[in-house]
């Protein structure tokens, strides 16, 4: 019989580009002979697998059953979309205190770049309350010192931020969009972007629109090279069939816990040339976008099957309840099997997980 312990370095190569992350960590697993060969092109120059993996949800210490007495166990659960299914990983970190951080008043943070390949880098923050504002500071190699400095928008209350082609885009909280040119070594605005909410007042489930009934959360997003607004269509209180009621609706006696639900999405495309907002009808090109308390993404769904194209997958970051997936043309919300009749404290958020 063949030994599969001495297949040569370049065929064990060729098995792990077309591996997902939990299978190369099966591969690992086979004996030491393919585990050093994973470790090896992970710290070599080696080519990269065909895909690193598609986000997996990073949940609580204490979210399955048996870790609920026991959040300090040292080990951190993972939902996989890929497999549906939750994971419990041994690890030393400790769940993290959410209020604590919200008290930090620090709310987004973005990278420029990777700083593991590029020295000169640059992280821009979104902190403070009412309003809220940014923040930046940029690396050198020539000078490491922490310097944190205020970008001086005109408009404040920033509510989410993204780097593209070394400029940042800040959207602020009245729906105009800032943009700022980070090549210099201090940064320069260059643009002010017009609101996209006319765009989205336009659509069916805004007409009935009411402070009371609906509010709405906002993101950037870049896929495939262009910057996409979207803009998240919550309603306040739910009943059970899914219908938006004002609160003086509410039965007597409803208790009234988490009662918010996501309805719907809008989304726009930049036309920076234009400098204007176009709508995105039902396509988002073979792509899923991924929202949620952290920085948003874009992956690929021919690279990831498994994933429904046109779809965009979200978490709770306030409540913990209202997480799942909406796709784009029929405009339907399905909650996460695994996580439905889960109430996630503190909330999820995407990650990518590299072998």
């Amino acid at each position: 019989m063949a030994n599969w312990s001495e297949l040569q370095p370049e065929l064990l190569q060729l098995i792990m580009n077309n591996l997902s992350f939990v299978n190369i960590l099966r591969f690992r697993a086979v004996c030491s002979l393919w585990n050093h060969a994973a470790k090896s092109c992970a710290t070599s120059s080696c080519p990269p697998p065909r895909t690193p993996s598609t986000p997996w949800l990073m949940l609580p210490s204490s979210y399955e059953e048996n870790d609920k007495n026991n959040p300090a166990s040292g080990a951190r659960c993972f939902y996989s979309l890929e497999e549906q299914k939750v994971y419990t990983i041994k690890s030393a970190f400790q769940d993290y205190d959410h209020a604590a951080a919200l008290r930090g008043f620090i709310t987004r943070a973005v990278l420029s770049s990777d700083p593991t390949r590029d020295n000169n880098f640059a992280v821009v923050v979104i902190y403070s309350f009412f309003p809220s504002k940014l923040a930046f500071y940029k690396h050198a190699e020539e000078d490491s010192r922490i310097r944190r400095t205020e970008l001086n928008g005109v408009h404040g209350g920033y509510c989410d931020v993204i780097f593209h082609n070394e400029q940042l885009f800040a959207l602020a909280g009245d729906g105009s969009v800032e943009v700022w040119d980070f090549i210099k070594s201090f940064p320069i605005k260059s643009i002010d972007l017009a609101q996209p909410f006319a765009e989205i007042e336009k659509a069916d489930i805004m007409q009935d629109f009411s402070i009371y009934k609906y509010s709405t959360q906002n993101y950037l997003v870049e896929s495939l090279g262009e910057i996409l607004y979207v803009g998240r269509v919550i309603g306040n209180f739910v009943n059970h069939k899914g219908i938006v009621i004002g609160q003086t609706d509410l039965p007597e006696g409803f208790a009234v816990i988490c009662p918010y639900r996501t309805l719907r999405f809008c989304i726009l495309k930049l036309n920076i040339t234009a400098k204007k907002w176009e709508k995105v009808e039902s396509s988002l090109r073979n792509r899923a976008l991924f929202l949620g308390g952290n920085q948003p993404m874009s992956v690929s769904t021919r690279d990831f099957p498994e994933l429904e194209e046109n779809s965009i997958y979200f978490t709770d970051g306030y409540g913990g309840h209202d997480n799942g997936v909406y796709n784009i043309g029929n405009k339907v919300v399905k909650p996460f099997d695994q996580l439905d009749k889960w109430k996630i404290d503190p909330p999820p958020f995407w990650i990518v997980p590299n072998p």
